[in-house]
């Protein structure tokens, strides 16, 4: 009798503690005090403890959501969307995209650098991995080249360039998408540059490129910075070759034209 008499003090007290600590999650620090539930009977503290779960829940999933609009992100795709396997990527390095998933890169502070050809799976395992990233605690910011190109004419335009500079240094994880499809003069080259510059070992920068980088920065208007970018790109970073895989775009494009054919097919055999 004595040990389910201990046994019940032990869950009545372990369900305060659960309760404590999800008001305390939920910024409700007078409502986390222990002292309020003594002599609550068990099946009441159970209740309570269940909804507030649940509101807890639902308000994690609330912040989440706003952190990927604030992101630049317009929908959460998550690692079982992105279908591979040893042959899909041949000229990749086995088991980095295995890694890539992980994000130890960004909690080591690396960059991450995935090429190839439009269609392969470049921007919907950047898209992943920054989800990821996001749920983890990591504040992101996800742009393409040619916006921050935009941009950053836009802010010098405004006299606001500085404080658009902070905005991309200060966020753990930039992802810029497309980085060959933006071109940059002097001015901006060398705003990009600074962003680029400010960020390298301290915060996490990811990039997508459907061409080769190298050639594309030796467009650069300044062959210093030319040099300079390549060496903070891939320096300690994580690359992913993306080269000679099938364009999934178009193999999904071709799969509908044959089921479409195939059924029209079978109607017009069932119409005969």
């Amino acid at each position: 009798m004595l040990l389910k008499q201990d046994n019940a003090s032990e869950d009545f007290g372990a369900l305060i503690n659960n309760i404590k600590a999800l008001f305390q999650e939920m910024n409700l620090s007078r409502l986390a005090n222990g002292s309020l539930y003594l002599g609550i009977p068990f099946p009441a503290l159970e209740a309570l403890h269940l909804a507030l779960s649940e509101q807890h829940s639902e308000d994690e999933k609330k912040r989440f959501y706003n952190r990927l609009r604030y992101a630049g992100i317009p929908k959460e795709r998550t690692s079982d969307t992105f279908k591979w396997d040893e042959d899909t990527y041949p000229f990749a390095e086995p088991g980095v995209i295995e890694r890539a998933l992980t994000i130890d890169f960004i909690r080591q502070r690396k960059n991450l650098v995935m090429t190839g050809p439009p269609g392969v799976g470049k921007s919907l395992l950047g898209v992943i991995i920054a989800c990821k990233a996001i749920r983890e605690g990591f504040a992101l910011k996800y742009k393409t080249s040619h916006s921050i190109a935009t941009e950053l004419r836009e802010a010098k335009a405004g006299n606001s360039l500085s404080g658009y500079i902070k905005k991309l240094l200060s966020c753990d994880v930039l992802v810029i998408e497309d980085l060959t499809f933006a071109t940059f003069d002097l001015k901006r080259a060398q705003s990009f540059f600074a962003v680029i510059d400010g960020r390298y070992r301290i915060k996490t920068t990811i990039i997508t490129s459907n061409s080769s980088i190298e050639e594309w920065a030796n467009n650069f208007p300044n062959q210093i910075m030319s040099t300079a970018l390549i060496g903070r790109f891939y320096q300690e970073a994580l690359l992913i070759n993306m080269n000679g895989a099938e364009d999934m775009r178009l193999k999904q494009a071709k799969g509908m034209i044959e089921t479409t054919g195939s059924k029209d097919k079978r109607s017009v055999k069932f119409e005969n």
